[in-house]
């Protein structure tokens, strides 16, 4: 969530609102923004599958891997446009200059399973030197989802689409790929060594369009001082508070700021939110905000009141609301990128959407195995690993 903090900071408008309240409208700017970039990059992998198809500088074995794994990214981006918009413009030609029509989420659906299809074998081999690159790992995945949400589009798939989910699962699976046993590897500081990662985006430290900004997005104003970085950070999103709480069983404290945690938690907890109070790395001394109060980060996000607007419940909220991101690592003296890569596809995704379209099929027996492996690996001591004895839709 982007709550508005006192004085105004992050209502823009109004937008984060609306999304939060399922309010928004095709004026929204964030949802402009949005099909926006899908377009634009769409339009980027057309033009690009044009001059490489037109290349005299590629063998046609290298001609036809190249075009396939840009297909490929083309795909996941019209994948992107038909879940959150449905009916969209189906454009796959750099000289196709007329105004697209709009296609129906069927037959977008279904060009996308056979443009997948055809695609899939053609697309490199994962290797370091694939990583990045869409290949056949990612082109598998992003059949499963495919198939895996079939029934929710609510399109017609010729086939057993939980069946054939289960099949491009089992490819992914059979290719290598390995639960990281320690999960955070998959955000550390040198994630893209991660044995996991499918598809994944590339970001550098040394960025200077300064496109991966996570601590700028999530941490207080004055937090770079608690860790001798250089960033100017925000103030912006943090998470639901009723997501923190499924890491915490109970709180040691009536505010539940969890400034002190001793009672049983997901050890996952301070590795993905950044909870309690923040001191000065140099002085010891607590941040202040800037109303003063301690820069004790608050799992509540609570209005406050007498400050809501435009007729709803949403209003400020406290500078220091809401438990901030950290599940990336942020590297000492931090400055304007972030050099963590993003991993849009990894293995655990597989095994969770495998374990779906089991439990969907009647297959609870497997789905339950697939999901405790991907609990597991979550808990350092694995004496506090306790297992489920039955995967649901819900635990899943």
């Amino acid at each position: 969530v982007t709550p508005t903090r006192i004085g105004g900071d992050w209502y823009d408008g109004g937008q984060f609102r609306e999304f939060y309240m399922h309010s928004w409208t095709a004026q929204t700017n964030t949802l402009k923004d949005s099909w926006s970039a899908a377009s634009s990059a769409i339009g980027t992998c057309n033009a690009t599958i044009d001059r490489l198809e037109n290349s005299t500088l590629l063998s046609d074995a290298e001609k036809k891997q190249a075009v396939a794994s840009i297909r490929g990214v083309r795909a996941f981006w019209i994948y992107v446009m038909m879940d959150y918009w449905g009916n969209i413009p189906l454009v796959t030609s750099y000289q196709d200059k007329e105004l697209p029509s709009i296609k129906p989420r069927q037959e977008v659906f279904n060009w996308l399973i056979q443009e997948v299809n055809e695609i899939a074998n053609n697309c490199p081999e994962a290797s370091s030197d694939t990583y990045g690159k869409f290949t056949q790992g990612a082109a598998y995945t992003l059949l499963a989802k495919l198939l895996l949400n079939a029934e929710a589009w609510k399109v017609t798939y010729s086939g057993n689409a939980y069946q054939d989910c289960v099949a491009a699962c089992e490819k992914v699976m059979g290719m290598g790929y390995i639960l990281e046993p320690n999960w955070k590897t998959n955000f550390d500081l040198n994630n893209n060594t991660s044995q996991e990662a499918i598809f994944a985006i590339c970001f550098s430290n040394q960025d200077t369009e300064n496109q991966n900004q996570m601590m700028n997005r999530t941490l207080h104003y004055a937090d770079n001082l608690s860790e001798s970085a250089n960033y100017a950070a925000w103030n912006g999103i943090c998470a639901q508070p009723e997501y923190v709480k499924l890491f915490i069983s109970s709180f040691q404290d009536s505010d539940n700021t969890n400034k002190n945690p001793e009672s049983r938690y997901d050890p996952r907890l301070h590795k993905t939110f950044r909870i309690g109070e923040r001191r000065n790395i140099t002085t010891n001394d607590i941040l202040l905000t800037g109303q003063n109060n301690p820069l004790i980060y608050s799992v509540n996000v609570k209005i406050i009141d007498g400050t809501e607007r435009d007729g709803t419940p949403w209003g400020d909220v406290v500078q220091e609301a809401g438990a901030r991101c950290q599940k990336w690592d942020y590297a000492p003296g931090l400055t304007n990128a972030m050099g963590n890569h993003f991993h849009i596809f990894r293995l655990a995704d597989v095994y969770l959407m495998k374990a779906e379209a089991l439990l969907r099929s009647g297959n609870a027996g497997e789905a339950t195995g697939l999901v405790n492996e991907v609990r597991k690996r979550a808990y350092e001591n694995s004496a506090d690993y306790q297992p489920i004895s039955t995967a649901t839709l819900e635990n899943v």
